[in-house]
């Protein structure tokens, strides 16, 4: 495995695991996804749907602002990740939920196995 590679991966824990810090634009991505794919799937686990093809931003942002939902997923660290990566929180928030959306056979399956 290259340098690069490593790095990448190290620098997603930065700050929770690690002081590899993102410098990259796929490693600021990584990082500030990381954490807000743990608290997109909670929530499209509260959907009825179960999924994320009709999830809008404004109901994650509701979910975001509720610290109780999803405790486990840091807010500050989300918030960092937008931030290293230039963008406002609604725009990581929709790159994310289509990003996710792209993929949402495989993560449908996944979440019906948990």
């Amino acid at each position: 495995m290259g340098d690069d590679m490593i790095h990448a991966i190290c620098s997603h824990g930065y700050g929770i695991c690690c002081d590899v810090e993102p410098i990259h634009e796929m490693e600021k991505v990584l990082f500030a996804a990381d954490e807000l794919t743990g608290l997109i799937g909670a929530a499209a686990r509260m959907r009825p749907s179960k999924s994320t093809k009709d999830m809008q931003v404004s109901s994650l942002k509701k979910k975001f602002k509720d610290k109780k939902f999803a405790a486990g997923c840091s807010r500050d660290i989300i918030r960092t990740g937008a931030e290293r990566l230039g963008w406002e929180l609604d725009d990581l928030f929709a790159k994310t939920i289509e990003a996710m959306r792209s993929c949402k056979d495989y993560v449908n399956a996944e979440m019906e196995q948990e």
